[in-house]
């Protein structure tokens, strides 16, 4: 059976445009209908690397069997001959230097299958990582712009992947110790995830006071931005975004601006922390850069520390992204030679269990950072402080926000 959502190979940029913003028809409930045939429009947000550092020509960073086919100077059509036949599974536009989007009409099911397929196992691309820090950025954005009346969609998810009793347990199975009413030991999936979807003015008044009562409130991972009309734009933490309002160029335009701050945050702490050397006079030099310090709310047991250690610095399949060589300094602290395994790139770090220090050499992608926050909300601590170098993290994405 045919998937459903390849594209057509039309021949012009304005053809393209013209096709996906026929997709979306929002209806007076505020849900999105479809012609029969028609899915969503997604979008991902893709990472490559700073201009002037060494990768790969775009064309080239993906896995053989993707092929790209120029439309014009910055859109290609994508296709796929190893797991779609040569169809064309969507577009890919180059917004600045770094950041490429993917927009398809394959099912997410399939969708998402194919960036994990084919970005997430190449070192010469990744995901943008949308923090909790730059989301709760973008609420805050967009609370103080709309219309206090309009409904607003917040997603917030944490999961203790890796606190784990002592046991012959597999990791994935992430579950934590209880015992029911007759005494017997029994075995629960530690996770939370909320949904919320209300007005902003109820959630403006709400909200501070639920997130200092549950921890996981600190852990944003979808927010959906409001429309100039019905429905909204669906970001999530992993740099996908659906169009669930009627316009594909107004879902465009809000994954420009969003990749525009992220391009900010991520240049300014790049310039801000690698560290390098200068000269200094005839024969000496000046050591510059600053650490990124990344402090739990509480320390980490013993049992959670090692597994972390094991599972998400260690693990070939490491949601962290992040391998390499680690020397032990004491139970619950270690030092790393660590490699990024986006663009194979070497940096420092230091677990604790009450903390994570990075150092980041000239050249470090500043990627690493926002795919590290994100995750250790997610599935290590919800509430933590980060620093980069003496300026608070959150601070950071606000001064790019505002163009500073």
């Amino acid at each position: 059976m045919e998937t459903p959502g390849y594209l057509p190979a039309l021949t012009t940029r304005e053809d393209y445009v013209g096709l996906l913003e026929g997709h979306a028809e929002p209806l007076a409930d505020g849900s999105v209908h479809f012609e029969p045939g028609r899915t969503l429009v997604k979008a991902y947000m893709l990472e490559t690397a700073r201009n002037g550092r060494t990768a790969r020509d775009l064309p080239e960073s993906f896995p053989k069997g993707v092929s790209l086919e120029v439309v014009d100077d910055s859109l290609f059509r994508v296709h796929d001959a190893k797991e779609h036949g040569g169809q064309v599974v969507g577009l890919l536009e180059r917004l600045n230097e770094r950041h490429p989007v993917f927009y398809t009409t394959l099912q997410a099911k399939d969708s998402d299958r194919w960036v994990r397929n084919n970005v997430d196992q190449t070192p010469w691309l990744d995901r943008i990582w949308l923090s909790s820090p730059i989301l709760s950025e973008i609420w805050d954005q967009v609370r103080n712009t709309h219309n206090p009346n309009r409904y607003v969609r917040l997603g917030f998810e944490h999961e203790a992947k890796y606190e784990m009793p002592d046991g012959s347990f597999e990791f994935d199975d992430n579950l934590f110790e209880t015992e029911d009413e007759t005494g017997s030991t029994i075995y629960d999936r530690r996770k939370s995830k909320v949904n919320l979807t209300e007005k902003i003015i109820e959630l403006n008044k709400a909200l501070p006071e639920w997130t200092e009562i549950y921890n996981p409130l600190h852990s944003l991972v979808q927010l959906q931005i409001p429309t100039r009309g019905k429905g909204g734009h669906l970001l999530n933490y992993d740099g996908k975004s659906t169009n669930r309002s009627g316009s594909f160029v107004e879902h465009r335009s809000t994954i420009k601006a969003v990749v525009k701050l992220y391009k900010r945050v991520t240049d300014s702490a790049e310039e801000k922390l690698w560290f390098k050397t200068s000269p200094v006079g005839d024969s000496g030099f000046r050591l510059d850069g600053e650490p990124v310090y990344i402090q739990f709310e509480n320390p980490l047991s013993q049992q959670t520390f090692d597994r972390l250690v094991n599972y998400g610095l260690q693990h070939r399949s490491s949601l962290l992204r992040i391998g390499g060589y680690l020397h032990r300094r004491g139970p619950t602290k270690i030092h790393m030679s660590a490699i990024d395994r986006h663009l194979w790139q070497p940096f420092s770090m230091e677990v604790t269990s009450h903390h994570i220090i990075l150092i980041l050499p000239e050249g470090t992608c500043g990627n690493t950072i926002h795919r590290l926050v994100t995750n250790i909300q997610r599935y290590i601590a919800p509430k933590i402080k980060v620093w980069l170098g003496s300026e608070p993290y959150e601070e950071a994405v606000h001064v790019a926000r505002k163009g500073g």
